[in-house]
């Protein structure tokens, strides 16, 4: 039976944001250079010669050497007007605008020729603007050219420099005037548009002639009888050249005529970004399904050439397609892939040995009655540090070597810090003490690296509960072999009872850097309403830790851990910065409500933590008043006068200050006299079963009371029921906390709560 395909090599999450990336792309025009590159090359390769149908006449340099004092007359403009007129040319097209020389005495003379045309002649009219067909004349031949010549817009649009769409009518004050290239192909449209060239004509290929040439005859019916002749300046002196896409300069006649010779064959179509795109993400999403990425990237590259061709083959149809949005699609997808595929490749494999490592093992099918054995090589750091060059790998391949001999043809998995693990099958069980024993004594044998012989122990540790993921049982395991290791044991089993094993605690240190680092730990917020307005008024900072291995640690595991590994500083600036961070979010989105962070009191030591604080409250620009800081219950306030200025310190920064899980520990009287409290939090055992309970009743009650006395609020945590909320409420409570009002969340959970009504703080 084929294995069924479980997933795409990426995520639909990474495959929906490329997709609005791209798409955001597009609309916003921003991979275009991509397209103008591709456009350029044709234009670099330009094969197609224009059809001769069309020529220039240039008022080029020689003519203008050729000129007295360089200064080409209005006279002159009519002689050639008239030569022109006399070869019999079809139309004449004159692109210089005369709008200076309305009172040029000369004048009359161009203009009589013009006349003697008629309606085979058409004038230059400039435009300032032609962004996508709109436009506004500036520049008009004057009423002393009649009204029998025709008038066209001269003027195309630039990007990066060049010229890649050229109008074909344009819309000046409500009027429709066609542009030289229109009127050259007799393409008219009724709607103002621009279109692309077509990049392929080979600009040598027009047909050029000096107006020198025209005046003294040497050119005349032969090259311009029943053509189209566009009179233009191509001379520096008029600076009228212009960069076509993967040409240099050209006069600016060149470019109507390749306009005009692009029409000829049709009005170019502009299909846009989305096609591309489309059938990228199609193209993509099939590839997809290939786990492999190799066979990934072999499809991007091909859609990516799939899609050159087709722009390239569509062009030659005048059919113009934007493709770097496609293409940034691509990049973006294949980029994700790569990271994965390297990530994954990293992950699943022992650089050393080449065996599968234990993130190979982590993610197979479900180990289910499989016995899972672990097998850690004693000091393999110090071994490692011992053997000079490579002999470290001469190690790990004559260990793994012995240790097939008891997998049995199982695969056997090698971490990168001298573990191995393997399964055994359920069959197999009773024998896994005799193969463990045997595998002792094979290493009861020094092994042999170059002139060394190095002694090596291992020990091994078993896990054969059928419960957990694959993760938490190949965790068990190396936790038992680590204690197999403490107590110079041969094997042990794991139990449920090895939770605060040793192993965890010397590495808890480097596991909470990574958690820290990776966003394993992380922090919910629970919302705190006043009990008798039912109004948000406070929002608590928890902090929690999902384990890749372990799954979630509980809060008191892992803090009370925290605090004895001095680590507590650290964790406790980091909740307190999300938390700081997030109720800045709150205010600027006019959300004023307190946001609580519990601090160790054992950090009342530290002089700068105050100043730390300040530093966050100032960075997110949040009011100090709006942070109640809770001293927690895992240490006991040392008599110290480090202490006592701390607690000086936060309430003169304007910081509330909350005594936290009052009635247990050390929340005592001799709390309330070193803690000026702005609350006291009643611990959740005594709220969850005061009802059941005289006794707890009456220690919530007397706290409440005792609350007010002081000029401190009352909280109550742990409300699980409406029947507790309204007990508290008839014993006035201030503010309440606990499932049954609102459970712990993320932050994006908190604000979507929120918006759906606008709360005040009203404690």
């Amino acid at each position: 039976m084929p294995q069924k395909v479980k997933s795409l090599i990426i995520g639909w999450r990474t495959i929906g944001l490329s997709l609005l990336l791209s798409a955001i792309v597009g609309l916003a025009s921003v991979a275009e250079p991509i397209d103008r590159i591709i456009e350029a090359a044709v234009g670099r390769l330009a094969w197609r010669p224009v059809s001769g149908e069309i020529v220039v006449v240039a008022l080029d340099d020689r003519t203008i050497e050729e000129t007295a004092r360089g200064d080409f007359s209005m006279t002159q403009h009519g002689r050639v007007v008239d030569a022109i007129n006399e070869a019999g040319a079809k139309r004449l097209f004159i692109d210089f605008t005369y709008e200076r020389r309305q009172n040029d005495s000369q004048l009359p003379r161009l203009t009589s020729a013009v006349k003697r045309m008629k309606d085979r002649v058409v004038l230059a009219a400039a435009a300032k603007e032609t962004q996508g067909g709109k436009a506004e004349l500036t520049r008009l031949p004057g009423p002393a050219f009649g009204t029998d010549a025709l008038l066209a817009c001269i003027g195309w649009e630039y990007e990066l420099w060049q010229v890649w769409r050229v109008p074909i009518t344009l819309d000046v004050g409500g009027r429709l005037i066609p542009s030289f290239s229109s009127l050259l192909a007799n393409r008219f449209s009724d709607k103002p548009g621009v279109y692309a060239l077509d990049y392929s004509y080979d600009i040598d290929s027009i047909q050029t002639y000096s107006v020198s040439d025209v005046l003294s005859g040497e050119v005349g019916a032969r090259e311009l009888k029943g053509k189209d002749v566009i009179f233009a300046p191509t001379s520096v002196t008029f600076q009228d050249t212009h960069y076509l896409p993967g040409n240099n300069r050209v006069p600016g006649a060149f470019i109507h005529l390749i306009g005009a010779e692009t029409l000829k064959r049709g009005i170019p179509v502009d299909i846009g970004w989305l096609p591309g795109v489309t059938f990228a993400a199609l193209t993509l999403l099939a590839g997809a399904y290939f786990r492999r990425g190799r066979r990934f990237a072999a499809v991007a590259l091909s859609t990516i050439g799939v899609l050159i061709i087709a722009k390239l083959i569509l062009m030659t149809m005048l059919v113009s397609s934007t493709v770097g949005a496609a293409i940034f699609l691509i990049a973006a997808i294949a980029a994700n892939v790569s990271r994965k595929s390297r990530r994954q490749s990293a992950q699943r494999e022992n650089p050393i040995s080449g065996l599968p490592n234990f993130e190979a093992l982590r993610s197979q099918a479900p180990f289910g009655s499989a016995t899972v054995v672990a097998a850690k090589v004693v000091n393999f750091e110090d071994l490692a540090a011992f053997i000079p060059g490579d002999g470290i790998g001469k190690l790990v391949e004559q260990v793994t070597r012995r240790l097939q001999l008891a997998s049995q043809g199982t695969s056997l998995h090698h971490d990168l810090d001298g573990t191995f693990a393997w399964l055994v099958p359920y069959y197999q069980h009773s024998q896994i003490e005799g193969q463990l024993a045997g595998l002792a004594a094979l290493f009861n044998a020094p092994l042999t690296i170059g002139d060394l012989r190095v002694d090596v122990a291992i020990a091994f540790g078993v896990n054969d509960e059928f419960e957990g993921s694959n993760a938490q049982r190949l965790a068990a395991a190396l936790v038992a072999a680590e204690r197999a290791i403490r107590t110079r044991s041969l094997w042990t089993k794991y139990t449920s009872r090895q939770k605060e094993d040793a192993g965890w605690q010397l590495s808890f240190h480097s596991q909470l850097e990574d958690a820290l680092a990776g966003g394993d730990i992380w922090v919910a917020f629970q919302p705190q309403f006043g009990i008798s307005s039912g109004e948000l008024v406070g929002v608590e900072a928890l902090v929690r830790w999902t384990h890749p291995t372990r799954g979630p640690i509980p809060p008191d595991e892992f803090i009370v851990q925290a605090e004895k590994s001095q680590d507590i500083y650290r964790l406790t600036l980091f909740v307190m910065d999300h938390a700081i961070r997030s109720a800045a979010q709150l205010y600027s989105r006019g959300i004023r409500t307190n946001m609580s962070v519990n601090l160790s009191a054992t950090l009342l030591d530290h002089n700068d933590l105050v100043g730390t604080i300040r530093v966050m409250l100032t960075a997110h620009h949040l009011p100090a008043e709006y942070l109640t800081i809770e001293i927690t219950e895992t240490a006991q306030i040392e008599n110290s006068r480090q202490a006592r200025q701390t607690l000086a310190q936060i309430r003169r920064a304007g910081i509330r200050l909350s005594i936290d899980d009052y009635g247990t520990g050390q929340s005592n009287l001799e709390y309330l006299t070193e803690i000026e409290a702005d609350e006291i939090k009643i611990d959740k055992r005594f709220v969850m079963t005061m009802r059941d309970s005289q006794r707890n009743f009456e220690v919530v009650k007397s706290t409440i009371d005792l609350a007010h006395r002081l000029g401190a609020v009352a909280v109550a945590e742990g409300i699980e029921d409406a029947a507790t909320l309204t007990l508290l409420e008839d014993l006035g409570c201030d503010v309440g906390q606990g499932y049954h009002l609102g459970k712990p969340q993320l932050f994006s959970e908190l604000i979507d709560t929120l918006s759906d009504a606008s709360h005040t703080r009203s404690a």
